[in-house]
């Protein structure tokens, strides 16, 4: 600013001069030949020429001054605004919450702020002597040089960039700014100022954040070792309870076997008897002993076929199949149906006899025993009169819906988010494992893509399993 006021000045004062010249040269030249055309009379001449001169004198003194005046006003003015301009801009930057700093392009220091200064911990006339590479680490040095030639002089500024500074107490350090070019009337780099941002508590924050995601990394990568150990653990544990509960169906079997062949057995074994008491009296033929012989060969074959059942019943299919739900309810109640006879209990049977499903029948068989098998414990622990368990299957839209239906009384409110849990039971210790129904949801649902629920209805407890009905492109058709 300073070079520029100067030159206005010696333009403003060449002016003045040239005015004054050409005036005078005007004024002296028209008026001796005027003069010198009108006046013979030398002495009037000299009168006339000395009158000539005081008048030029009052003229070109009047002339100066207006001009001279005009100009200090103008000059004034001038200042008045330079000096409102500068109280403008030291306010500014020195209200600033951030640092201001100015340097020539030596990066010599020209101006600053408090915060600035209060930043570095110089004094002020330290800073004056100071430039901005000798308060910058060196390593800084040819990034920012780069900066300067390829950004901040090209277009006039700079990209924000970071680096770091260094106290006076040699403490580092890391702050952010953009440069701004300034240039003179001719266009020329002169100086450059930024404002410039202590970023410590960024940097801090951006640390604990690194250092707090580093450790959630390794907790996530620790959590999913968890996961998937817990995910094997979990799904031995399923095996080893579906295991279990296998186990115990055969158990619960060898029960249903022990009903079934009772009546067979005790049957045989007068047959056997009243054979030997025909022979010793002699009071049989040989075509009666041959009809008795074949009556008890047709009881042991119908073991057998039992014997069969039970074991088929046991198998495991490899893929799903589309089953008959009829065909399905009645193998299961088959094989059980002694032992509700023995315990005097009615079953019925409300089966639509074209309801099909998708999944594995005989885990669907082996599903509905422990359901019904169940049912027989509580109408018996219960001593229900006239015990009743009443089974429909029916297609219900997309889905085929088997109810297992008792009049034992239901099942406790308390109880009722509890009976699918594994290893809960309500019976003895020595009457169940608690897996059953556990390991039924767990076929239902996770092998078959059904669903199993329980609830009160009327007079007892309802089992529904909901399987996907029909055909599909994906299975294969059995029955």
């Amino acid at each position: 600013m300073k070079s520029g006021l100067e030159k206005t000045d010696r333009y403003d004062l060449l002016k003045i001069i040239a005015i004054y010249a050409i005036f005078s040269c005007l004024w002296i030249y028209c008026s001796d030949t005027i003069l010198g055309l009108i006046i013979t009379d030398p002495a009037t001449l000299v009168r006339i020429s000395v009158f000539k001169g005081f008048f030029f004198v009052v003229i070109t003194g009047a002339l100066l001054y207006q001009l001279i005046s005009r100009y200090l006003l103008e000059s004034r003015q001038l200042k008045e605004v330079i000096k409102n301009r500068d109280m403008l801009f030291s306010l500014l930057y020195e209200g600033m919450m951030d640092a201001f700093a100015s340097v020539d392009m030596t990066g010599r220091i020209l101006q600053y702020n408090e915060v600035f200064r209060t930043m570095l911990g110089y004094e002020a006339e330290e800073l004056r002597s100071k430039t901005y590479e000798e308060l910058t680490p060196e390593k800084w040095h040819s990034l920012e040089r780069k900066i300067i030639d390829e950004q901040v002089i090209p277009r006039g500024y700079s990209d924000i960039y970071e680096k770091e500074y260094r106290r006076k107490d040699g403490t580092i350090f890391p702050i952010e700014l953009r440069a701004q070019l300034v240039r003179d009337d001719q266009g020329n780099p002169f100086a450059m100022w930024a404002i410039i941002h202590d970023i410590t508590e960024r940097k801090r924050v951006q640390d604990t954040l690194s250092q707090k995601s580093r450790q959630l990394e390794k907790l996530n990568q620790s959590l999913e070792k968890r996961v998937a150990e817990t995910v094997i653990e979990l799904s031995q544990r399923n095996q080893m309870l579906f295991q279990q509960s296998r186990l115990a169906a055969m158990g619960e079997m060898v029960n249903n076997i022990a009903h079934q062949w009772r009546q067979p057995l005790n049957n045989v074994g007068l047959i056997i008897q009243n054979l030997q008491i025909a022979q010793e009296s002699g009071e049989i033929s040989g075509e009666e002993f041959d009809w008795e012989v074949a009556n008890a060969m047709q009881i042991i074959h119908h073991m057998s076929v039992t014997i069969d059942d039970f074991r088929n019943f046991f198998r495991q299919d490899k893929e799903k199949r589309v089953f008959s739900v009829a065909k399905a309810v009645q193998l299961a109640v088959g094989l059980i149906d002694a032992a509700l006879k023995n315990s005097y209990i009615t079953t019925e049977l409300h089966l639509d006899p074209d309801v099909t499903a998708v999944g594995y029948k005989n885990e669907y068989s082996q599903v509905l025993l422990n359901i019904i098998s169940n049912a027989k414990d509580v109408l018996l622990e219960r001593h229900v009169h006239e015990p009743r368990i009443t089974i429909q299957a029916f297609r219900d839209n997309d889905l085929s819906v088997v109810t297992v239906h008792d009049n034992g009384g239901g099942i406790d409110e308390s109880l009722c988010n509890k009976i699918f849990d594994p290893y809960f039971t309500t019976k003895g210790p020595d009457k169940g494992t608690g897996i059953g129904l556990y390991m039924s949801k767990v076929i239902i649902e996770k092998n078959m893509a059904g669903k199993l629920t329980a609830l009160n209805h009327r007079d007892g407890a309802e089992f529904r399993i909901e399987l996907p009905a029909g055909f599909s492109q994906n299975v294969c058709q059995s029955d």
